[in-house]
């Protein structure tokens, strides 16, 4: 990539420095094909400076004294990609800092997309930086020298935003009993997950269709939430036993059982597109390793109020059992960012019963003569109302496209074909919440996971994506009664990939 030269984007760019600014009065002065700066930079910092452009190299971001060099060069990003600047050379190329640098680079185009792209510390990949507008210049910081521009990774009507590089996903795991090999199903996917994340190749044919992401996190929860101390089997064994269950606190304990799987892990797991070979392995087996939970955990499942207690902090008035407050901010303290993209994955083949009224699930009382299967059902009034979920996520993000919900739960594969909305989807026959006939403690599967049982209709989990896609966020819906979860990840993929080129939905 870096080896073609293109005369067209000099000319572009030469164009748009004559006729400036499209949104500001103001001429933009751009560096010219060929122009070039260098300087000696030492432990005592510098600054390299050249029409427009300046880079900061704060002190103790060298151990001796090096020669630095900057260089506009014709050269060309992917199809995708569109410049706003120059593309600049930084040498010697893979020089790393030990403190982050500060670079300032002028452009033209339109201020609201305006993104710093930087090329990876390995490979020819274009990461977005984290980037703030000051009039008509754009500024980032990176830890290593490559290549940099100015651009936008989308166009039209849907471009509403800068490129963002930073993804934090909450992966909720049902890890009631015949959840196993929906777990290593879902595996299964991650390797494939992480470096299309870290790289923009979303097919792995080498080319790089969307930003590769400055850095992913993956924190794992489970659906064990407790029952208010009541005494239902299952239901004691969560680090809060009976009275919280896990209560959406991140998992740090590894599956022993598993081939290299370690006793314990962070909080989350993290990968980038500046990871090596090796962190990515450590990320996949990481993920790998506590993702797959095992089953035995509370068969009474509270997989939204699960995901909802882990990303929300305890300044949001939203209030959980007894009275607590959610974790981010405490027990998961430095897992969620302020400015990611937040995604929520959700593996289930059930569907919630986030307890609104504890006495729900106790052994007597005013809804003790409804068997524990049917209760969410028969009393919908004592679960939390869905637009819960849908509020508490929306306010965590100051657009809604930044939050993304997906589930892998008991949709009929079928009901899938064809891209159907998910309005349809809730309206097929087999995703109604009705007594099964043959066997009136539960209710009727929704599909039939092959080879393990039967699923249920996940009414209350595709509510909330379809009500969450109606209000600007991604809402993704896919079948855990298929033994490859490919399809589901696609879709999580290009959701990732529309938001991280700064389109709206």
């Amino acid at each position: 990539m870096r080896s073609r030269p293109v005369l067209l984007v000099s000319i572009l760019m030469l164009a748009a420095a004559l006729n400036g600014c499209s949104q500001s009065h103001d001429r933009v002065e751009l560096p010219a094909l060929g122009e070039t700066a260098e300087i000696m930079v030492g432990p005592t910092g510098g600054t390299i400076t050249l029409t427009g452009v300046e880079i900061t190299i704060p002190p103790g971001a060298l151990a001796s004294d090096r020669q630095v060099r900057v260089t506009v060069v014709d050269e060309t990003p992917p199809s995708w990609l569109r410049p706003s600047s120059p593309i600049l050379r930084f040498e010697p190329e893979g020089l790393e800092f030990d403190r982050p640098i500060e670079v300032r680079i002028p452009f033209t185009g339109d201020a609201r997309t305006a993104t710093v792209f930087w090329s990876q510390r390995e490979g020819d990949a274009f990461v977005p930086r984290t980037t703030r507008i000051e009039g008509r210049v754009a500024i980032a910081e990176s830890t290593h020298f490559s290549q940099a521009f100015v651009g936008s990774a989308c166009e039209g009507d849907d471009c509403c935003d800068q490129a963002n590089g930073q993804l934090d996903v909450v992966l909720m795991v049902d890890n009631s009993n015949s959840m196993s090999e929906e777990q290593a199903a879902l595996a299964a996917q991650i390797p494939r997950l992480a470096r299309a994340l870290a790289s923009g190749d979303a097919n792995g044919d080498g080319v790089q269709d969307f930003p590769a992401l400055e850095s992913v996190r993956v924190g794992i929860v489970s659906s064990d939430m407790g029952v208010a101390g009541g005494s239902i089997p299952t239901c004691e064994s969560g680090s809060g036993g009976a009275m919280f269950g896990d209560d959406g606190v991140l998992r740090i304990h590894g599956n022993t059982s598993l081939p290299g799987c370690d006793p314990t892990y962070p909080a989350f797991a993290e990968v980038g597109a500046d990871s090596t070979s090796a962190e990515i392995e450590g990320f996949v087996r990481h993920v790998s390793c506590v993702g797959t939970i095992g089953t035995g955990g509370c068969g009474f499942e509270q997989q939204l109020e699960s995901m909802l207690k882990a990303v929300t902090p305890a300044t949001s008035p939203l209030r959980f059992f007894d009275d607590t407050t959610g974790h981010a901010d405490g027990a998961n303290a430095g897992f969620v960012r302020d400015e990611s993209m937040l995604a929520v994955i959700m593996l289930t083949d059930e569907d919630d019963c986030s307890v609104l009224d504890p006495g729900l699930v106790a052994v007597d009382g005013e809804y003790a003569s409804v068997d524990l299967n049917l209760r969410c059902h028969s009393f919908p009034e004592a679960v939390h109302d869905t637009q819960r979920y849908v509020d508490g996520l929306l306010a965590l993000r100051d657009q809604p496209a930044d939050v993304i919900f997906a589930s892998v739960a008991g949709v009929p594969t079928d009901a899938l074909v064809g891209d159907p909305s998910l309005d349809t989807i809730l309206a097929d026959a087999r995703m109604q919440s009705v007594v099964d006939p043959e066997m009136p403690t539960r209710l009727t599967p929704s599909c039939e996971v092959p080879g393990v049982g039967n699923a249920f209709p996940p009414r209350r989990i595709v509510e909330v994506a379809r009500d969450l896609e109606s209000a600007g966020a991604y809402g993704v819906v896919g079948s855990i009664c298929q033994d490859d979860f490919t399809p589901v990840i696609d879709a999580i993929l290009r959701s990732v990939a529309s938001r991280a080129s700064g389109e709206c939905n």
